[in-house]
């Protein structure tokens, strides 16, 4: 009877256990599903598109890549899986109008939109708007607001400079962080943000004189979000010597032409990919194993010529015995953070 007993004992902890794996089995097959969905869909295949032929070089200076900063929120450990990639709708909307009549036409759907931005920033009467198939303006006794094409970029230039309620004694990253959250709080609901971050940058020129840009951004009620806004939805504050506000220059690009979102690669598997060659950049030094890596990003590369919106690791890396008047050089060097198969030209790097 005992025996009997343990046999029953052995065979329930026998199926348990059998269940017990399966299960297990299910869990991990649920979620390795869940995290390959965006693998297994048939996705557009993007072009990775290089400009550095007429490109001004990307290069910066600095006695320490430190110095150099830019607001950008990414940081490692976000541990991004997958980031969208966008058509730019300028460039498709402008190179698509084959005729004069199309292109006014275009010019006009950014004059309409530029003209309710004007409006929350005055309440003078607008009362002179001109524009071409090129660029285009509105002007009331306030400001002079102007458009382009190529970009969603909006230039608003004061005709009376704006002075601070307080004030600045030098131009320190303190003070101009000061100004940037003063703008914040006086015209994020002009741009219709809830929140507002700051993204003041950095850099020196080739002489040594260090230069400040002060941006502000829509933050995001997600990472991704946030990390959009950063690359598509700024403004720059442009002061004069007297620290008083000129102008504002507005970045709201059109990111509705979603094509899919893509995963992406780590900062690692970019960098294994940046030491076989697989990168694009404006520098005429290719990079080598002695040229060190010292600062790395992620970022959108939206410039105007960019049909595609698409994320790069960006890597900063310093010219090995190279300086200027003191101050060391450094190279960027732009490694495509979308996994290769779905890249149309990527072998051809």
């Amino acid at each position: 009877m005992l025996k009997l007993k343990q046999i029953f004992q052995k065979r329930n902890f026998i199926v348990y256990t059998s269940i017990l794996l399966i299960c297990c089995m299910i869990i991990y097959y649920i979620n390795y599903f869940k995290n390959h969905t965006t693998e297994m869909i048939s996705l557009p295949m993007l072009t990775i598109e290089d400009f550095h032929e007429y490109s001004e070089p990307e290069i910066y200076f600095a006695y320490d890549i430190s110095e150099i900063y830019n607001g950008n929120p990414w940081k490692p450990e976000w541990n991004i899986s997958e980031l969208p990639a966008f058509y730019n709708t300028s460039y498709k909307n402008y190179n698509t109008a084959d005729t004069y009549e199309q292109k006014i036409n275009v010019m006009k759907q950014k004059i309409i939109s530029a003209q309710k931005t004007a409006q929350n920033f005055s309440t003078a009467t607008l009362y002179k708007m001109i524009y071409g198939s090129e660029q285009g303006s509105i002007e009331n006794e306030e400001f002079l607001l102007s458009v382009n094409t190529h970009n969603d970029i909006i230039n608003i230039t004061f005709k009376n400079a704006i002075s601070l309620p307080f004030a600045i004694e030098q131009q320190n990253k303190e003070q101009l962080e000061k100004i940037i959250y003063y703008f914040i709080d006086t015209y994020k609901y002009a741009l219709h943000w809830q929140e507002g971050k700051d993204a003041l940058s950095f850099q020196y020129d080739a002489n040594g004189i260090g230069h400040f840009e002060l941006i502000a951004y829509e933050n995001g009620d997600t990472l991704e979000k946030q990390f959009l806004n950063y690359h598509f939805n700024t403004v720059s504050i442009i002061l004069n010597q007297q620290n008083q506000i000129t102008s504002f220059v507005i970045t709201k690009t059109d990111i509705s032409d979603k094509i899919e979102n893509y995963p992406i690669i780590t900062e690692e598997q970019a960098q294994k990919l940046l030491y076989k060659g697989k990168y694009i950049s404006t520098s005429e030094y290719d990079f080598s194993e002695n040229m060190p890596i010292v600062k790395t990003e992620l970022v959108y590369k939206a410039t105007t010529y960019d049909s595609i919106f698409m994320p790069y690791y960006k890597f900063f890396v310093q010219l090995p015995g190279i300086e200027q008047n003191g101050l060391h050089c450094y190279m960027t060097y732009y490694v495509p953070a979308i996994k290769e198969q779905y890249l149309k030209n990527f072998s051809s790097l």
